[in-house]
């Protein structure tokens, strides 16, 4: 008897056709593991990164928000019954707060404010020039290309 799947399969259409970047990605992952009080254990951080970007199944290759969800669930079996049952328990709940869409809104803004702040700074303390481009140029191409 199937009852009111419809939810469970557009969640799943929707999460198949989210593409992440892989700066979006590591970040997700470093959110589940570090940041958040998920309660995830962090000894599986590698192994979720692994199982993302060199995943076991060939359906598992593109790098999607359902992608990253196999990931996570494929090493959580690694787990006892009762903890491998309460992390993914909470994991639909975490990639749903998490708001994949743009993962970096507030990341961007406050690198932006710091930059902003560093700049305004460096003209109260240089009265001879401005700082040169490659003050914006280089952090904004290190912070973007780190991976």
């Amino acid at each position: 008897m199937q009852r009111n799947f419809g939810p469970l399969k557009q969640q799943v259409e929707e999460w198949q056709a989210l593409q992440l970047s892989t700066a979006s990605a590591k970040l997700l992952i470093y959110q589940a593991f570090i940041e958040d009080e998920t309660g995830f254990p962090k000894h599986l951080a590698r192994r979720v990164h692994d199982l993302y970007f060199q995943p076991v199944h060939e359906e598992f290759q593109p790098r999607t928000m359902w992608s990253l969800s196999n990931a996570f669930t494929s090493a959580f079996k690694e787990l006892e019954p009762i903890p491998q049952y309460k992390a993914t328990a909470k994991l639909a709940g975490f990639l749903q707060s998490v708001r994949p869409q743009n993962p970096y809104r507030n990341v961007g803004a406050r690198f932006l404010s710091r930059v902003t702040s560093q700049f305004i700074g460096e003209l109260g303390r240089r009265t001879d020039r401005a700082p040169p481009i490659s003050f914006f140029t280089t952090e904004v191409i290190s912070s973007s290309t780190a991976t």
